[in-house]
């Protein structure tokens, strides 16, 4: 008897629906399946044949035959063993329904036929919706992550007997149970601030600017300054997501399969932060069975790069593409996905080998040590960076002195960062951009209009800086983010100053802040 079920395949970000065709009839006992299958697909049909054996259905010795079309597309994860083992039931006959032709099925089988939880539900769902089909469904650890998907049936099973019996004509096992508030419940605010960094307040101004219009920032200072404090408080500040932000993300982190089963979408911009031994396969993506990246898990937030130079030099200039073109494209003979990298990169290094100059009381090192040190970053990844800040060191009276200040905390700080933010969201509403970071060339000519005196000082600064057209591009497009927070629609000469004051010479050695 042949009967066809319907599954879906991950590719990239996105899903693809495949159809698994079952053939069962008699003769020599066997259990083949073809379809240009990985490893963990082929495993299916030892988990499949226990499955059904310990959920009670009684299979006789039989040959089986299991197709996944089209045969040209890869298949891969854990997610056909549920729709594989439907197939041979209904061939079986212990399956009659009327709604196979219009479901998808996803989910990964245990030997005592529990249905465990897979990679990617959520945009098999949306493929499911866009291709037609009424129902998908899922294990029940994933449902809540498609429940922000409307027009599509979101069926949640536990195990094989409860998917037969729901087939059959028994009642959805998820009726009855309570909806969840905006399909997600937020997570709780971590109890970190600004205000537990005291002083440092030319490096929060250069982090609001960064921050306000999505420019990436580089921090340098003598070991102990807060610049990692600096970095890890910056989701403390940003702008909350839009929904079509939620949706995308909640798609690249349910196919990196790190959601947890009580998380419904993404409420939060991310905050990764991957060890100075992080491979450039793991930065960017890829593997025998592809999946995102550190970039791509960053997107819509922050990469941060705690002490930058200790990283594999091929690894730092892996980011120069996706800082310039927001996506990644992983090609390797079997596969070519692209990937998003919309980030905001943070990253801090100390100015020496010994994290001291230009103290030359406790710096050691000589002129050769620093240019040494500082040349582990080339002039393209330099130029990457809009805004660069030297940190000093934190003084005694400004811990623990009689006249210490109220430090600036992180809810002053996101105003101004909330008042910069809503002048772009008017500003780029008919564009595919958000923030002045991610302006080209043609849009900084339209939208960074300068008066006379800052005209002259750009000049300025490009002759005696020796910059280059990137450099410049970056100091206007931050002059535009301080024009903003200011309120005024013309960039005048005190936002390019402060813009380009920003910018370290780290060639020349030059530190200032």
């Amino acid at each position: 008897m042949f009967t066809e079920i319907y599954s879906s395949t991950i590719v990239g970000l996105n899903a693809c629906t495949v159809s698994v065709e079952t053939d069962v009839g008699p003769g020599l006992p066997c259990f083949e399946m073809s379809g240009f299958l990985a490893n963990e697909v082929k495993e299916a049909k030892e988990r499949v044949k226990i499955a059904i054996k310990n959920s009670d259905f009684k299979i006789k010795p039989q040959r089986i035959i299991i197709n996944l079309s089209p045969a040209d597309l890869r298949k891969t994860g854990t997610g056909f063993d549920l729709p594989v083992a439907v197939g041979i039931l209904t061939a079986n006959e212990y399956i009659h329904s009327s709604i196979l032709k219009e479901t998808i099925f996803v989910g990964e089988l245990s030997l005592d036929g529990k249905v465990n939880p897979v990679r990617g539900c959520l945009v098999s769902a949306i493929e499911a919706r866009k291709n037609g089909f009424k129902t998908i469904v899922v294990p029940a650890a994933n449902k809540k992550e498609c429940m922000c998907i409307d027009g599509i049936r979101i069926v949640g099973v536990s195990d094989l007997r409860e998917t037969v019996a729901f087939l059959n004509g028994g009642k959805d096992p998820g009726e009855g149970e309570e909806p969840v508030a905006d399909n997600a419940t937020e997570k709780v605010k971590e109890s970190i601030d600004y205000s537990d960094i005291k002083g440092q307040m030319s490096a929060k101004l250069a982090t609001v600017i960064a921050v306000a219009g999505m420019h990436n920032i580089l921090y340098i200072g003598p070991p102990g300054c807060g610049k990692s404090m600096m970095s890890k408080r910056i989701p403390t500040i940003m702008p909350g997501l839009t929904k079509n932000e939620e949706l995308e993300l909640t798609k690249i982190y349910s196919v990196s399969g790190k959601l947890s089963p009580e998380d419904g979408l993404v409420k939060q911009r991310p905050f990764r932060s991957p060890s100075h031994t992080v491979s450039k396969s793991a930065l960017l993506g890829g593997g025998s069975n592809p999946s995102p990246g550190e970039i791509t898990l960053a997107s819509k937030g922050v990469l941060f790069l705690d002490e930058l130079t200790q990283f594999n030099s091929s690894v730092i200039e892996a980011l120069r593409q996706p800082l310039e073109d927001k996506k990644i494209m992983i090609s390797r003979v079997k596969y070519a996905v692209d990937y998003p990298a919309d980030f905001m990169l943070a990253a801090a290094m100390n100015p020496c080998k010994c994290g001291y100059y230009p103290d030359r009381k406790k710096c050691s090192c000589d002129a050769a040590d620093i240019h040494r040190y500082i040349g582990k970053l080339s002039k393209p990844i330099i130029d990457r960076f809009d805004l660069c800040i030297y940190m000093e060191q934190i003084k005694f009276s400004d811990m623990f002195g009689d006249k210490v200040e109220r430090a600036l905390d992180s809810d002053t700080m996101k105003k101004d960062v909330l008042k910069a933010v809503e002048v772009q969201a008017e500003r780029f509403k008919n564009s595919s951009i958000n923030f002045n970071s991610e302006m080209n060339h043609n849009q900084i000519k339209k939208y960074c209009k300068t008066d006379a005196k800052a005209e002259k000082m750009i000049e300025m600064i490009f002759e005696k800086e020796n910059l280059t057209a990137r450099g410049i591009d970056k100091i206007l497009k931050t002059a535009r983010t301080i024009a903003d927070m200011d309120g005024h629609e013309m960039i005048n000469e005190r936002d390019i100053a402060q813009a380009s004051m920003f910018r370290v010479n780290l060639e020349g050695g030059a530190w200032g802040g």
